[in-house]
């Protein structure tokens, strides 16, 4: 049984359990992953990693939270990007997760800490996303809209394209842009 590590701070053993939950989520999927596998992976004991996370949705946030920072300051600069490489941009940080999409979207009506996570990603990216349809010339309201049917478009894709065509994705997401914003394709 690994021992636990009492000379680590505490930022430290919650960075370690985070690492060992991204690396485990991503490999085998949410629900294969057990917490215990999750202590084994970060060393240390069972029932210490109930310490810092009360439970699999809270420790799925964590990692959830950390993914969505990085894939936020991964995003190219909107003044130096046209809203095609920013979309595009959008999907890659999202391939990166693509095993956790469903089950994001499946504990987000459970717990209260995936939603919020998933809730602020929808957010950020709706932020982004009608910015990029108002520079592109619709007014306020038709942005709203761009930006929800280009979510749902994303996400449906994202979910339910289980062979991952990316060039295939990428070529349907502009071409339903080109067509929001002038009725023409991307």
């Amino acid at each position: 049984m690994p021992a636990t590590r009492t000379h680590l701070t505490r930022d430290l053993k919650r960075r370690e359990i985070v690492d060992s939950a991204e690396e485990l989520f991503l490999a085998d999927g949410y629900e294969k992953t057990s917490m215990a596998a999750v202590a084994r992976g970060a060393g240390v004991a069972s029932n210490a990693i109930y310490w810092y996370f009360p439970g699999k949705d809270d420790l799925l946030a964590a990692v959830l939270e950390r993914r969505l920072e990085q894939a936020i300051a991964a995003l190219p600069d909107p003044s130096e990007a046209s809203m095609e490489e920013q979309v595009l941009a959008v999907l890659a940080q999202l391939d990166q997760v693509a095993r956790l999409t469903a089950a994001v979207h499946e504990r987000s009506r459970q717990s209260e800490a995936v939603a919020s996570v998933h809730e602020s990603f929808h957010g950020q990216i709706d932020g982004l996303l009608r910015r990029a349809f108002r520079d592109r010339g619709l007014d306020e309201a038709e942005s709203a809209i761009a930006s929800e049917a280009t979510m749902a478009l994303v996400e449906g894709v994202h979910l339910h394209d289980q062979k991952r065509d990316t060039a295939a994705r990428d070529r349907l997401v502009l071409w339903t842009i080109g067509r929001i914003v002038d009725g023409s394709p991307a």
